[in-house]
């Protein structure tokens, strides 16, 4: 197989001309015989092998480094936990001297001006479909729940849609053009860092800006800086505050396991709440539209790439589970190449209902009884929708899903998950009581007074953290100096 059909196997469409590009790259940065031998199994193996050998430039190593995490995202295939603290170990220091070789002296920041001033780096702003996307639009209407906040700038990458133009007006536009909500683009103004510093001191904030943007390392120079991370992904880059849905403990032993220091851990709170936009509850769909029966108990599963996130445990528990139970229904939204779909149909008969293309997810989730998501970490976009319309969320302990779960129904492996739910089906009691749990926790994980709470709570937090990191000093002097040899306190 040539290296493009490798890489391209799993991906979803929105990402092909993105991995076509890596191919590029890689096909002119490595020899033709070492990109014959890349697979599943050794891929992240090799090539961190290959950045890891010496004589690699500071600037391939964050490219191809990028690639890779990439790649795992996109092919839902993630990088092993050891692999991922190679990787740390090798672009945590370039990303460093980048920040070091900023010139400027270091000055006091006012909390006043911290708390009334912030900018927000989202990444890409893809859609108001799009899980990261939403969510960033969600998190700056939270900042603007401060009436002492007056300036608020989400600083994204690329072009923006005219549906995610409408949808940041929808929900942003009724705040008065005086408290200063600005949109920038990296791509329309390079210069936009310079610009962002002369508009004077604010607090940075970061959510799902990519984890090797240097820019996150080179802002912390400039003021105190706050980063969500999904907290099972040990971070590569220094925060003042990092903050997740996990506990302090779980994030000691996630992060030290990928070798992340021990500083980053420290400065890690947990927060309960997620941005979040309030959904309406969409307009249910009559399950005989789908020629469902009334009383079918319906599992759905939901993904643009399930023929890479549902690995054979899935598949083999999810029919072993529902084969001799006549009134369950297996509903898988989203592509399927025909010989998975054409199995299915085979095992299941009836009972497995597939729609390629949902046309409207967030109704069709209203016909459904449990969202089993595959063993990934993605699906929060379908987890939400089928939580908002009514349905108990089933998950493991990882990723962005188990933030939409209730934490006591957590699944803390493949063979619990599916006990969990055979539990489910067995008894419609507990099926009942777990929805009422569910709609109760959605309800606590969408507070958004409470998240505002908890972010002026992280900024001033963050802002003591920046004057004890010597108010700018650089990070080699103070965060990653040896112990014993910190410039400024902290």
């Amino acid at each position: 197989m040539t290296l493009e059909g490798f890489l391209l196997e799993g991906a979803p469409p929105q990402h092909i001309d993105e991995i076509r590009e890596i191919v590029a790259r890689w096909s002119d940065a490595f020899p033709p015989q070492d990109l014959a031998r890349l697979n599943d199994v050794n891929v992240y193996e090799v090539v961190t092998g290959w950045l890891e050998a010496p004589g690699v430039e500071d600037s391939a190593v964050l490219m191809v480094a990028s690639d890779l995490t990439a790649l795992a995202r996109w092919r839902g295939r993630p990088a092993p936990a050891v692999v991922m603290g190679r990787l740390n170990a090798l672009t945590r220091p370039i990303l460093t001297r980048i920040s070091d070789s900023l010139s400027m002296t270091p000055r006091p920041l006012s909390a006043a001006h911290l708390r009334r001033a912030h900018v927000l780096f989202v990444g890409a702003l893809q859609d108001p479909t799009h899980a990261p996307s939403q969510p960033a639009v969600a998190y700056a209407a939270a900042l603007a729940r401060d009436p002492k906040v007056e300036r608020i700038e989400i600083v994204h990458s690329g072009d923006l849609t005219s549906d995610m133009r409408d949808y940041i007006h929808d929900e942003l536009g009724g705040f008065p053009a005086s408290r200063g909500i600005a949109l920038i683009s990296t791509a329309d103004n390079p210069d936009f860092l310079a610009d962002v510093f002369a508009r004077g001191p604010c607090t940075f904030h970061f959510w799902y800006e990519p984890a090797l943007s240097p820019v996150i390392s080179v802002v912390s120079r400039l003021g105190p800086t706050l980063m969500f991370v999904d907290g099972d992904d040990a971070p590569v880059q220094y925060a003042d505050v990092y903050w997740s849905r996990r506990s302090e403990a779980e994030v000691r032993d996630l992060w030290g396991g990928q070798g992340a220091p021990a500083a980053f851990a420290a400065n890690h709170v947990q927060v309960l709440q997620c941005p979040a936009r309030a959904l309406p509850a969409p307009e249910p769909l009559p399950r005989a539209a789908l020629g469902l029966a009334e009383e079918a108990l319906v599992i759905a599963t939901v993904g643009d790439r399930l023929e890479a996130e549902m690995d054979e445990s899935y598949i083999t528990g999810i029919e072993l589970v529902i084969r001799d139970r006549p009134s369950c229904v297996w509903m898988v939204a989203g592509a399927l190449p025909d010989y998975l779909s054409d199995a299915f149909q085979q095992v299941l008969g009836p009972r497995f209902l597939h729609i390629p293309e949902p046309s409207d997810l967030a109704r069709l989730m209203t016909t459904v009884d449990i969202y089993a998501n595959p063993f990934r970490s993605g699906g929060g976009r379908g987890a939400d929708l089928a939580a908002t319309a009514g349905a108990s969320v089933l998950t493991l302990d990882r990723g962005e899903v188990a933030g939409i779960a209730p934490p006591d129904f957590l699944a803390l492996d493949a063979e619990d998950y599916l006990r969990r739910l055979d539990a489910l089906i067995a008894v419609p009691e507990l099926l009942a009581a777990l929805k009422a749990r569910q709609a109760e926790h959605l309800a606590q994980v969408g507070d958004q007074k409470a998240l505002l709470s908890s972010l002026q709570k992280m900024v001033r937090t963050a802002a003591q953290r920046y004057a004890e990191r010597g108010n700018g000093l650089p990070l080699s002097q103070t965060v990653f100096a040896p112990q014993g040899a910190q410039a400024g306190g902290g």
